[in-house]
């Protein structure tokens, strides 16, 4: 009994190949002994791997052999069977049901029967799975710092109790956790592991406050969120690494003992406790608000992405001092888009000097829905512009700025080859239109060429308020 205690206390420090060790020196020197071979098949299952649940059925069986109608071992064996895989081990799994049958005959009412039982449930046997090394860890140093009156009680009072276990795992990652917690200037990091579901929610709340706020306040850089999020994250990498450097310490030191005896039961820790109600409420709240930013930021980003501006095409008879032509009905007024074209509506006016000085200005193009417009496509009108008949001296291309209506601008100017007249071209496109304008521009400046293309843009295009 000695020896199956000893093996227990090894399990529950996390020395499942040590209690492993324990429990077959056992079984060799003694005998056959139910509750010996109990906890090793349970110290190969603790490992959670396929490789060990084999060893383990291996055991059940040799031990089932020798004690057939053991309450314990069936239970046992019926859990690993009802768990297992049915298609990686279908046999395993298959020999299950019969298992919980012979058991129900055997101890109808047992506590044992009832967790062989509830065996079948995934929720069950998630629960039932050991806790990671991580969880144990801060289980241990929450539990630690809360009992003790300061930092350093609680170092103290995990060193003495190492002394006296320096083979115990779980005691050496404690003692190791807390000499590093309870230096000076570590009580944020104190903080941030008592209250750590606390922050990851006010960082998960603060994430997606920014992320609906790129659309109600103005866009702004995805990296600035990026950003924010890697600043907030930085004390939680701070006490990860802080609490594996320690754990990997603990483990070493632990490993490193090579007496091992019986561990006591006054100086053992308790049992990990499952998450508390407030832990799940705040991970549950934090995971239903990142849904939630997620979902909204994505429905307003595409409602952004699909809108555009609406405009009226309505082009003044006179401009500048210069006049509209009658050209034909679909050169002279705006006509309906065909149904198969982007644009609902397309325009190209002709505007020419009254006085007789030689003025002349030319503006065309599209207006409706252009959502999936980009810079490229103004940006690469000179592109267009430079394989067009008739133009030669190519040579003088700009981007322009797109004025009030916003989008992109891009003004070029060539020689027309017919005329041998110097003459610009700035093409413009947003989201609800693009065109181009194009007027003689002999000595004309940059910024007097832009502002010519924006004011005929302007008073070609009437922008139309999104409530109307």
């Amino acid at each position: 009994m000695s020896a199956c205690v000893h093996a227990t206390a090894l399990m529950a420090a996390g020395r499942l190949a040590e209690a492993r060790r324990v429990a077959e020196a056992a079984l060799d020197a003694d005998g056959p002994e139910p509750l010996l071979f109990l906890a090793l098949a349970r110290a190969h299952m603790a490992e959670d791997e396929d490789d060990h649940d084999d060893d383990a059925e291996r055991v059940f069986r040799r031990a089932l052999d020798t004690f057939p109608d053991h309450v314990d071992l069936l239970a046992g064996y019926t859990a690993l069977c009802l768990r297992s895989d049915s298609m990686d081990r279908p046999g395993r799994h298959a020999r299950g049901p019969v298992l919980l049958e012979r058991l129900r005959e055997l101890a109808p009412d047992s506590p044992q029967l009832r967790q062989a039982t509830e065996s079948t449930s995934v929720l069950v046997a998630a629960s039932a799975k050991a806790p990671s090394a991580a969880r144990v860890q801060r289980h241990d140093a929450v539990d630690a710092l809360a009992a003790a009156a300061s930092p350093r009680a609680a170092e103290e009072d995990a060193r003495r109790r190492v002394a006296l276990a320096p083979h115990d795992r779980r005691l050496a990652v404690l003692d190791e956790t807390l000499v590093s917690l309870a230096r000076p200037r570590r009580a944020p990091l104190r903080f941030l592991l008592r209250r750590n579901p606390e922050y990851r929610f006010a960082v998960q709340t603060t994430l997606a406050v920014l992320l609906i706020a790129r659309h109600a306040i103005g866009p702004f850089p995805l990296w600035v969120l990026l950003t924010v999020g890697v600043l907030l994250d930085l004390p939680l990498m701070a006490l990860r690494l802080l609490l594996r450097g320690a754990r990997v310490r603990g483990e070493a030191r632990a490993s490193a003992v090579a007496e091992v005896g019986p561990a006591d039961a006054e100086l053992s820790l308790p049992p990990v406790r499952r998450h508390a109600p407030r832990e799940l409420a705040f991970l549950g709240a934090g995971a239903v608000v990142a849904l939630t930013a997620v979902v909204t930021s994505s429905v307003l980003a595409y409602a952004e992405f699909t809108a555009y501006p609406r405009y009226e095409v309505a082009a003044p008879d006179s401009f500048r001092g210069m006049a509209r032509m009658d050209m034909s009905d679909t050169m002279g007024a705006a006509a309906p888009g065909d149904a198969g074209r982007r644009g609902d509506v397309t325009f190209a006016y002709y505007y020419t000097g009254g006085a007789g000085d030689g003025s002349e200005l030319a503006v065309g193009g599209s207006a409706g829905d252009f959502h999936e417009a980009t810079a490229a496509t103004a940006y690469e009108s000179d592109a267009l512009l430079s394989g067009t008949p008739g133009v030669t001296g190519l040579d003088d291309t700009w981007r322009a700025n797109a004025g009030a209506y916003g989008g992109w601008m891009q003004c070029s100017r060539y020689v027309e080859d017919l005329t041998s007249k110097t003459k610009a071209l700035c093409f413009w496109a947003d989201k609800g239109s693009m065109g181009s304008v194009t007027f003689k521009a002999e000595d004309m400046p940059h910024a007097d060429i832009e502002q010519l293309a924006r004011m005929t843009r302007q008073s070609v295009l009437r922008l139309v308020p999104q409530s109307s």
